[in-house]
């Protein structure tokens, strides 16, 4: 019988299977230890802070072109991805940020849900002009002329309060303009997606699509330090967030890609790629992106030591960004091998070990936590 790993916790253990792929079979694959050098931690006050955030949700984005259903099961698991990336945040930048990312995560459902549409349908016709809408709504909201009347921009405009009070100009302004960015890489991506890409060209698109640049605006927010300044002038400094920002896009894309395989739509995920790109076998894909992922995590823990060792060291404000960016990457990697989101079930998988998971449309099933040889 499998030995199957799973903690449940009401409203949160499960998604609904996936739509059935047809002929697409469960498949098996081998993950090797992960992330050894990156413990993630809990925010303490997560499950208060999380139950505000769901509850602000549930009043605010009802507006989304997602059923009420598809709309519970996107927002339950994603609000612990703060709890894990931001654990050192104040309670007040740790709900600002809960909020920030949530809207977020149900933005970029909805952008999925379109992207495996039918092209030619009148209905993803009509999501498409309103995506595009609410994008120029959400623009002039970041400079001062936000329409309220717009659903999308008074969530937008509530999740921004905060981080405008708190953030200094400077910052706000950074964070706005690449989260403008990442709006035009998503309407970009509908309209024109990615034709057979190799890994690096993937990759670099990803880290548009994913936002990564802002999520080390949302970190300086997370540690209430301001070092882009720094970071533009100290090589170590911007590899660390370029290294963390690579194994962000990839563990996620290992992790997510039984959704995307069964999704039903087309599936573009660094597996995928590399199984294109380079002629892989599935498990060979798998073990080409782990190795990946191994240099990443490398690359990430010597550029930080480089920094510590150096001048900027001996800041306070760096320690504490570098400490923010650590958490954040060991958070996504614990938030990615586990949540529902990607799995159909809430896994109480480690990713420090190895295991063997079998894909399913219903969910993953861990097969075992330890590394097996064959």
């Amino acid at each position: 019988m499998d030995d199957i790993i799973e903690t449940r916790a009401p409203g949160q253990d499960r998604c609904p299977p996936l739509a059935t792929v047809p002929r697409a079979e469960p498949v098996t694959i081998r993950l090797p230890p992960l992330g050894r050098g990156l413990v993630a931690t809990r925010h303490p006050q997560a499950a208060e802070v999380s139950a505000r955030v769901l509850e602000w949700a549930g009043r605010h984005l009802t507006f989304l072109p997602l059923s009420e259903e598809d709309l519970r099961y996107s927002l339950r698991p994603v609000v612990s991805f703060p709890e894990w990336a931001y654990p050192s945040a104040s309670v007040e930048r740790f709900a600002d940020l809960s909020a920030f990312t949530t809207y977020f995560f149900a933005v970029d459902d909805t952008l999925d849900n379109l992207r495996g549409g039918d092209d030619g349908g009148d209905e993803t016709g009509g999501h498409r002009e309103l995506i595009r809408s609410a994008v120029d709504a959400c623009v002039r909201a970041h400079h001062g002329e936000p329409d309220l009347a717009s659903p999308w921009v008074a969530a937008y405009a509530d999740v921004l309060d905060g981080v405008r009070r708190r953030m200094t100009p400077e910052q706000y302004t950074r964070l706005t303009s690449v989260c403008e960015e990442w709006f035009e890489a998503c309407v970009r991506a509908l309209d024109a997606p990615l034709k057979d890409p190799d890994l690096e060209t993937y990759v670099a698109d990803r880290l548009l699509t994913a936002a990564a640049e802002a999520a080390f605006g949302l970190v300086e927010y997370a540690t209430a330090t301001d070092v882009a300044g720094l970071r533009r002038a100290d090589a170590d400094l911007e590899a660390v967030c370029r290294a963390s920002g690579r194994f962000g896009v990839l563990v996620n894309d290992l992790f997510s890609y039984r959704r995307d395989l069964f999704s039903g739509g087309p599936v573009v995920n660094a597996v995928t790629v590399l199984r294109r790109s380079e002629g892989l076998g599935l498990q060979g894909a798998v073990d080409r992106l782990c190795e990946e992922l191994v240099a990443a995590e490398a690359a990430l823990h010597t550029a930080h030591d480089k920094v510590l060792a150096g001048p900027l060291g001996e800041r306070p404000d760096v320690r504490a960004f570098l400490k923010g960016v650590r958490e954040m990457t060991a958070g996504n990697l614990r938030f990615s091998a586990t949540t529902p989101r990607y799995h159909g079930v809430r896994l109480n998988l480690d990713p420090h070990e190895g295991s063997i998971l079998r894909l399913t449309a219903e969910r993953t099933l861990v097969l075992s936590v330890e590394e097996r040889a064959g």
